[in-house]
């Protein structure tokens, strides 16, 4: 059911709509040996969960954002009123813990000239003090800096729309403490055999969330309706200090596709908000404890660099040594050795 295919004649409110109503007929019909424990109890959340996403993006095509917000917020943390009390999701059964020493890239398109010029500092998130740079996103809002990464450099590609290689920066990120993602992935059968409510119960956020873009050059995208409403409710949760912390979220991307016959995992992405937005700093504070990074260096550059994967300056021997055995390992020197026997002739007139 995912990603989900936009449809010209359709608008988004009935793409959502239809989907998640396909999906609970789907569910009800599972066999009886295949049913969670809580059968009654997963169908009654369930049809809460959706019920609540649909009032959601009602309310934001009312204008009303207020009110979407309230309707995401209230499924996630539960609610009650004089006639009904509606439990939350337990969400901290769709929570997934970062460890230390993860790794995770961040691709940037980048000018030539910029090439030369990026620093390390570059391929974090925008700065603080230019929030003006910072357009809608998937995850994010215009205004409020967030920290984009994938698993995988080409989850990266994906999720940049494949621009060229020679167009592109990366960097690679390695995790220095834990922490815990809200999590929005496409369940693996690993996660299904473990959990199966679990997964029931999450997937139509997944699903609201994974619907692919209509129109790419439009400057408000309803397909990031959703995802939005929960990075909001990320923020929120993290400024009242309810329960634990929950850094961002991780999330399969809605470019996912059979192209590539690479693992599952190459399509997971990272989505984490600035957790400190004010003061005079650039960057937040508290986000830069949480990762080391490389400088940013691009594909030509590396290849020129190494020859059979193999990088210059690891064979053992002495200073000069080693440099000419660089320049002969490198694409340069074997740019030289094509040429070494090559004609030699006189210009004639």
């Amino acid at each position: 059911m995912v990603p989900v295919k936009s449809d010209e004649q359709k608008d988004f409110r009935d793409i959502v709509s239809h989907n998640l109503k396909e999906y609970y007929v789907s569910v009800k019909q599972l066999d009886v040996d295949e049913r969670p424990y809580n059968w009654d109890e997963v169908k009654k959340r369930l049809k809460q969960l959706i019920d609540g996403i649909n009032r959601a993006i009602e309310s934001e095509y009312k204008g009303t954002r207020h009110s979407a917000f309230a309707s995401i917020k209230n499924q996630l943390d539960g609610y009650r009123t004089q006639k009904t009390n509606i439990a939350g999701l337990a969400i901290n059964k769709a929570i997934h813990t970062i460890s230390k020493g993860m790794i995770a890239y961040k691709m940037r398109k980048v000018s030539l000239e910029e090439q030369r010029t990026l620093k390390r500092k570059d391929m974090f998130h925008i700065p603080l003090d230019k929030r003006g740079l910072v357009q809608t996103q998937r995850y994010s809002v215009p205004g409020y800096p967030c920290l984009y990464l994938a698993h995988r450099v080409y989850g990266c590609w994906e999720e940049m729309g494949r621009p060229d290689f020679g167009t592109v920066m990366v960097s690679k990120f390695e995790t220095q403490l834990s922490f815990k993602l809200l999590d929005l992935r496409v369940p693996s059968k690993q996660t299904w055999d473990k959990n199966m409510a679990r997964c029931l119960l999450i997937f139509p956020l997944v699903i609201a969330s994974m619907v692919q873009v209509k129109n790419s050059k439009d400057t408000y995208k309803p397909e990031y309706l959703i995802p939005q409403l929960l990075t909001e409710w990320v923020i929120s949760k993290n400024r009242d200090k309810s329960g634990e912390e929950i850094l961002g979220i991780v999330y399969t991307s809605a470019q996912k596709n059979d192209d590539f016959d690479f693992p599952e995992d190459s399509y997971d992405n990272y989505a984490i908000p600035v957790l400190k937005p004010l003061g005079s700093n650039k960057y937040c504070k508290r986000l830069k404890d949480y990762f080391k990074l490389t400088s940013p260096t691009y594909y030509d550059l590396e290849v020129l660099k190494h020859v059979d994967g193999v990088p210059c300056g690891h064979l053992g021997l002495n200073e000069e040594q080693q440099k000419e055995e660089n320049m002969m390992l490198s694409h340069f020197g074997e740019m030289e050795e094509f040429l070494k026997n090559a004609e030699l002739e006189q210009i004639k007139e």
